[in-house]
């Protein structure tokens, strides 16, 4: 598979973006998803949900090649990880979402075991869709070595996933490129964000009303605490003597946070 031409699909269909996800309902085999559902979904993790608009955002990230960029870096990093070849679909970003904006830069992804959704507008950089790219394509990976089936992962399953996957963009494209969050809280604070917040309900599931709040920092909640406390956890890990990026992949969850130091009991 490869980078499918979504663009393609995007100019043809007359009531984007709502009637191009009926294309989609043959990935969803396994969930029995209606195209409905799926637009749902994708909306709600930043693919734009409005077709005003949306021809002209297409036709300029056309002309900015965003397509053939993102072809050109999965083809590197499938050699390089070695990783699974599976489909990668762009669409536009929402860019009406002030949370995309304001903590991805109006980027998103989502990715699953078998397919990646990339989220993206025409003003971002071909280093800013590497980083992106790295970070949803090292999602894929992690789930594929999971022997857990999606709806029993766990908070710190998905902390963790959040946490090797911006770590990993810290090491394939560097620090500046990493997401705001990373940056936004102390040690000490986080230190304090495990015990207080993330400990006592580690092992809550995505249909546990606290999910989200956690994961996302909503509400009263610290912002971005769950992706925060996950890079944490992971970039304490790589700083100890012979722990490399890989062996951490091969970790559970549960590992990765005893080797920070974490209590997990």
């Amino acid at each position: 598979m490869a980078v499918l031409p979504t663009d393609e699909w995007l100019m043809n269909v007359k009531k984007p973006p709502m009637e191009l996800c009926e294309k989609l309902v043959p990935y969803f085999k396994e969930k029995e998803a209606t195209s409905r559902e799926i637009f749902l979904h994708l909306t709600r993790h930043g693919m734009c949900r409005s077709a005003n608009g949306l021809q002209q955002v297409v036709q300029e990230m056309k002309t900015k090649r965003i397509w053939e960029k993102a072809t050109e870096i999965y083809k590197v990093l499938i050699k390089k990880w070695n990783g699974p070849d599976i489909p990668i679909f762009i669409f536009p970003a929402d860019w009406r979402n002030g949370r995309l904006q304001r903590e991805f830069n109006g980027k998103g992804g989502l990715s699953y075991r078998d397919k990646l959704f990339l989220f993206l507008l025409p003003h971002h950089t071909k280093k800013e869709m590497e980083a992106l790219i790295i970070h949803e394509y090292n999602h894929v990976c992690r789930l594929r070595r999971m022997a857990k089936k999606e709806e029993d992962y766990t908070l710190l399953d998905a902390i963790v996933l959040e946490g090797l996957s911006e770590n990993a963009v810290r090491k394939y494209v560097g620090p500046s490129y990493n997401a705001k969050w990373t940056n936004y809280y102390s040690a000490k604070q986080l230190a304090e964000f495990w015990q207080k917040y993330i400990l006592p309900y580690q092992s809550i599931h995505v249909t546990h009303p606290l999910y989200d709040r956690l994961l996302y920092g909503l509400n009263f909640y610290p912002k971005m605490l769950g992706y925060a406390v996950g890079y944490d956890l992971v970039n304490r890990c790589l700083q100890k003597r012979d722990v490399t990026f890989a062996k951490l992949m091969s970790l559970t969850s549960e590992q990765i946070a005893k080797l920070a130091d974490r209590d997990v009991s």
